[in-house]
């Protein structure tokens, strides 16, 4: 049994790509030591994470991302529990807006910051594998 938290945030002011790859750089090696699992989609200013795993290793590691200065705002979208990873194999994928498909965006009718009213938790990790899927162009 495993559990996932989706999440959205709002980047700290100065945040830029430069930012999102020094998170994903820790992240691999401390979601490898709780074998954890997910991806990172930071565009328009806003982190869209998925993060799945031992419920015990989640927790941990979301706590310290909830004390993380690097982002504000941050709104839980779902934590439940599964039997199935949607990130099997990846420490964490990382996705930049500017790697991203436009025709992805597209089909998902993507809007800036992911309002909730557009974008359940579902959504979320749908756009969040068609991201991760595609080699970024």
């Amino acid at each position: 049994m495993y559990e996932r938290i989706v999440y959205t945030s709002r980047a700290a002011l100065g945040s830029d790509a430069r930012t999102a790859y020094d998170i994903i750089r820790v992240a691999h090696n401390r979601n490898a030591e709780h074998g954890l699992s997910g991806a990172l989609v930071f565009m328009d200013g806003v982190f869209l994470q998925v993060l799945e795993g031992p419920a015990l290793g989640l927790r941990e590691r979301f706590a310290a991302i909830e004390r993380d200065p690097r982002h504000t705002d941050l709104q839980v979208r779902e934590q439940v529990a599964t039997t199935v990873r949607q990130f099997p194999g990846e420490w964490m994928a990382l996705r930049h807006g500017s790697d991203i498909d436009p025709s992805t965006l597209q089909s998902f009718g993507y809007v800036p910051g992911f309002p909730p009213e557009r974008f359940d938790a579902a959504r979320l990790v749908a756009f969040a594998q068609a991201c991760c899927s595609r080699q970024p162009a």
